[in-house]
């Protein structure tokens, strides 16, 4: 987990959260509970305009809550965003985000990020540290997983880029997938996990693949906003913007059918 200055909204967070551990439904299990700030996350509270809290409970614990928190004691997620509070409350069991801990699927990287970036409000189990362990313990072929994904989604994309230039409508969702996938490639092969979608082009300017593809980036933001010249440029360094990727992501899986021909690799018929 990294940690950031406070701010405002961080502040407020903590406030809302330990008023919201006082409500009658938490009188009975104050120290089976576990609230953590997710948004902000720590490190970028300059990027935060909303709070989110995340609320986990044991699931034996939680059946001595009312029945309108019932399904935590079947493992489900609650989400809740009442008038007149200050953001979003998720609650779920502790074993439910152990298990979304374990998964390859863009809920699973993400909730890893957030966990990493996660503060404790209250915390008398020290869950944080144990959520973080898991958090750093991908399983076997996880991560390769996850870039495969992301490599053959980044050429897909990456295809359709003739369209910002010819047709300029068009440049938002190619630019917007192109984007996506370069970014949360870059930062997944460092951290093995990636923010969400708000946070992904300044996490990913931090990380090798986003130092090199800063300018070409740019470009790709510029060529959304209209800017004729930006389009051409990123038509143009395209080849070059993959070879700078395919670089990085080869030092691990050179050998891989996927990284030698992502084109034909993604036509194959499931086995």
């Amino acid at each position: 987990m990294t940690t950031g200055p406070t701010s405002a909204l961080r502040e407020q967070a903590r406030e809302w959260g330990r008023a919201l551990l006082d409500a009658p439904q938490w009188a009975d299990v104050p120290d089976r509970v576990t609230l953590l700030t997710i948004t902000p996350a720590a490190g970028y509270d300059d990027d935060a305009r909303t709070i989110t809290l995340w609320l986990l409970i044991d699931v034996p614990a939680a059946r001595s809550l009312p029945n309108e928190y019932a399904a935590l004691t079947r493992e489900e997620v609650i989400i809740e965003q009442r008038p007149g509070t200050p953001g979003m409350l998720v609650a779920m069991s502790d074993a439910s985000l152990h298990r979304l801990l374990q998964g390859t699927s863009r809920a699973s990287v993400e909730t890893r990020w957030r966990v990493r970036h996660a503060e404790a409000i209250v915390d008398r189990l020290h869950r944080l540290d144990e959520f973080n362990v898991r958090a750093n313990m991908l399983p076997e072929d996880a991560l390769e997983r996850v870039v495969r994904a992301l490599w053959l989604d980044l050429h897909a994309a990456a295809a359709s880029l003739d369209a910002i230039e010819a047709h300029p409508r068009n440049a938002l969702p190619v630019a917007g997938e192109v984007t996506a996938a370069v970014t949360r490639l870059a930062v997944a092969l460092e951290e093995g996990a990636y923010p969400p979608a708000e946070l992904l082009v300044r996490a990913a300017r931090e990380t090798r693949i986003g130092k090199r593809l800063g300018v070409w980036l740019d470009d790709l933001a510029a060529a959304v906003s209209g800017d004729a010249a930006a389009a051409r440029r990123v038509v143009a360094s395209r080849e070059q913007a993959l070879a700078e990727v395919r670089e990085v992501v080869g030092e691990r899986w050179r050998s891989r059918p996927w990284w030698r021909d992502p084109e034909a690799y993604a036509l194959r018929a499931p086995r």
